[in-house]
């Protein structure tokens, strides 16, 4: 069984500002990025799964038209009282906090990195359960969380994972042993 993590393009917001459940829109690249994705993915039938807010869901409407099925299990972090804000004008006292202890510590009125990757690894096993090829389109805290569990990586050392945006990585599942194939394609 193959896995693919794809995840959405770049979004339609200012740099420098604090974002994971709100519901952007994507940014004027959006047509070139999904195309190169496009090409990436494999000829055979995939099982589509998308995050409900609107950069995944249009970039998973573009790769599969509308086969596909939204979970709210592959939304990004959800950042709370955050969400919108500038990271500059959170103060330090606030993220130095967090940042102690991103894993567990919750955002105010959000969640901790640990809640996520519950989430995300809830989905992931009930998809591999089912053992047909995937498609993902998603979050990189949702592919970040799971490729540290498909390389038994501590949440604490996750953050070194990177998926660019438009990009993907590839999963291949056999007998319960998960493996990382490609980053970044």
């Amino acid at each position: 069984m193959e896995i693919y993590l794809i995840r959405h393009t770049t979004p339609a917001i200012e740099r420098g500002t604090c974002y994971g459940f709100s519901d952007l829109d994507v940014a004027h690249t959006f047509t070139e990025e999904a195309a190169r994705i496009k090409q990436l993915l494999p000829a055979k039938p995939l099982t589509v799964y998308a995050s409900p807010l609107q950069r995944c869901s249009k970039l998973a409407r573009f790769l599969f038209e509308d086969n596909f099925t939204t979970d709210h299990r592959l939304k990004e972090l959800n950042f709370g009282d955050w969400e919108m804000q500038r990271w500059d004008d959170l103060g330090p006292d606030a993220l130095q906090a967090w940042m102690d202890n991103y894993v567990y510590t919750r955002v105010p009125g959000g969640e901790s990195y640990a809640d996520l990757y519950a989430r995300s690894l809830e989905i992931f096993r009930e998809i591999t359960a089912r053992q047909t090829d995937v498609a993902l389109v998603t979050h990189h805290g949702v592919i970040r969380s799971l490729l540290a569990h498909a390389g038994n990586i501590p949440l604490e050392r996750s953050f070194d994972l990177r998926v660019e945006y438009g990009r993907m990585a590839r999963l291949h599942v056999k007998d319960g042993k998960v493996e990382v194939l490609g980053m970044n394609e």
